[in-house]
């Protein structure tokens, strides 16, 4: 034999190894393999990206201390009798307009003589901090500037959510949520010197822009990359993270930041900076290769989150293919838009889990923007409720790993509106009444909201196809900002009427556990990556069941 004979045939053994080690695989096949195993550097990487997380829930909660009123009561004095004259002429002189506005309770009227804050007001100046509400005249009549501010920021999140819908699936959810992230950290450095309320709302909407550019791309990332055994926990600690920007880190940098400008700024200090750790991860790989049907590009992604695990992932001897059942060409948004008519139980589970997120997000923000006035400290009202969410996301990690995520779901919808009537209780406990029913049942209640929303959170991005994902994860968002926008509105009604509020809290609740059971069980099932996949799910879900009721 020849040497020219013999390379030839080292060459076809060669080839013929080569093509017996080649594999196809799909990328969520490949997350199995390199996650499969727990892993400290993903933990590390995960932390670092969740700062976003962490970083938004200190924007989201910064007007309840840069723009607190520091009432002794939560009750206005309008009827001090250094002022009712004065009220009364204003009154007779500008019928259209409330007498109750601090121009003419604080200030002057007119050529009449100043009254100081301290007359008419009961304020608790102890702390020694400034907040805007007093700079800027926010408060008493005029308090419904505080809320529309906090209402204003969701405003510009439903524009941000809009901007997602249309590029999450297509130029990708890391490219988007980066610049979206660092729009929030100029916003809040220019919030610190904010001149004037009409500044700082417009600021705000701005802010909501980017906050939910950012918001709704990171969580569809880390859990479409997440395999599906570790997606419960994960899950449960971004919400962990979340609860620790809203009871930890605002409530220690509002105690430390006596100033409200500095604490604008330091929260845009801390955005920046957590922003920079997108940089770390690649690209969605499965948003790549679903939606894309980039080959390359994928590879390239998965070769370096396994190098960021310290894993091996042999791409060289790895075809890597499209789990869809067809590989269609890229389809276009009108017709992916189209796929909801076509696959009408897509249309359905969308339709739930918008309700659903309405209705938690109106829930959430209506505590978290209002337990200054269910609490009468607010550094311990916000650090219990980063307490409970955190609790919260604990029972979440348990529940839906042991009894399924549909029976997590509607176990906490239905505490919570129990413990919502329960509050209605009134009991005190301690010597000093340091804690009323109302309070600690609205913390469980809280507690009980936020594992719900985890939870929807969860669902929306098991349940949702790939191509599909990121649109349905900013539609369901952009229906909690109709909840998010009226949430801030809820203290004013707990100043209104409590218990009415309290059982108009507990019928939301308790419906949407409800409506929850129609929803299909995603533990420890592979997420769908066509709209065909949904339908198809449901269809050998009610044949089954059909099967066995006949049986």
């Amino acid at each position: 034999m020849t040497n020219h004979q013999e390379d030839q045939e080292k060459t076809m053994k060669s080839g013929s190894l080569s093509l017996e080690k080649e594999r196809s695989a799909t990328v969520e096949d490949v997350l199995d393999e390199i996650q499969h195993e727990k892993s400290w550097r993903g933990l590390i990487i995960v932390t670092l990206l969740l700062t976003t997380h962490l970083s938004t829930a200190y924007v989201i909660n910064y007007p309840n201390f840069g723009g607190f009123i520091p009432y002794t009561s939560w009750k206005c004095l309008k009827n001090s009798t250094l002022c009712t004259e004065r009220v009364g002429q204003y009154s007779k002189e500008y019928p259209g307009k409330s007498p109750y506005n601090s121009d003419v309770l604080c200030g002057k009227y007119k050529d009449g003589p100043a009254m100081t804050v301290k007359t008419d007001f009961a304020w608790d100046l102890t702390e020694g901090r400034s907040t805007y509400a007093i700079e800027w005249n926010i408060y008493c009549g005029t308090e419904y500037k505080g809320t529309l501010l906090s209402s204003l920021y969701f405003v510009g999140g439903f524009v941000g959510l809009l901007i997602g819908s249309f590029t999450f699936d297509t130029l990708g959810r890391r490219t988007i949520l980066i610049p979206g992230y660092f729009v929030v950290a100029a916003c809040m450095l220019a919030a610190a010197i904010a001149p004037n309320i009409g500044v700082m709302m417009a600021i705000r909407v701005v802010m909501g822009i980017g906050s939910y550019m950012g918001l709704s791309g990171l969580y569809v990332y880390i859990i479409e990359n997440t395999c599906s055994r570790w997606r419960g926990l994960v899950s449960s600690y971004i919400a962990t993270c979340w609860g620790l920007g809203t009871g930890a880190v605002l409530p220690i940098f509002g105690y430390f930041i006596t100033s409200w400008r500095w604490l604008s700024a330091a929260g845009g200090l801390l955005m920046f900076g957590s922003a920079l750790c997108w940089f770390i991860v690649p690209n969605s790989p499965r948003q790549l290769m679903e939606n894309n049907n980039k080959k390359s590009a994928a590879t390239k992604s998965l070769k370096r989150m396994a190098k960021l695990l310290g894993r091996e992932f042999d791409a060289d001897n790895t075809n890597l293919i499209r789990s869809k059942k067809e590989a269609v060409a890229q389809a276009s948004y009108l017709d992916t838009l189209k796929e909801f008519i076509r696959y009408p139980e897509l249309g359905i589970q969308v339709m739930i889990q918008m309700h659903q997120w309405v209705i938690v997000a109106f829930l959430y923000y209506g505590f978290t923007f209002s337990w200054s006035k269910l609490g009468k400290n607010i550094y311990l009202g916000y650090m219990f409720s980063g307490i409970s969410e955190i609790l919260a996301a604990l029972i979440c990690w348990f529940g839906q790993d042991m009894f399924g995520r549909r029976t997590t779901l509607v176990s906490l919808y239905l505490a919570g509106g129990a413990s919502f009537l329960i509050a209605l209780v009134p009991l005190s406990f301690g010597s000093q009444n340091v804690l009323t029913m109302e309070q600690l049942m609205c913390l469980i209640g809280t507690m009980t909201v936020s594992g719900a929303w985890g939870t929807n959170y969860l669902y929306v991005a098991e349940q949702s196809p790939t191509n599909q994902r990121g649109k349905i994860s900013a539609v369901c968002s952009i229906a909690a900002r109709l909840g998010s926008f009226a949430g801030p509105q809820a203290s004013l009604l707990f100043t209104w009427n409590k218990t009415a509020t309290l059982v108009f809290f507990s019928v939301l609740a308790i419906s949407a556990g409800l409506i929850a059971l129609r929803l299909p069980e995603t533990r420890g099932r592979q997420s769908p990556n066509s709209a065909q996949e949904v339908q198809d799910r449901r269809r050998n879900s009610v044949e089954r069941r059909s099967g066995e009721l006949s049986s």
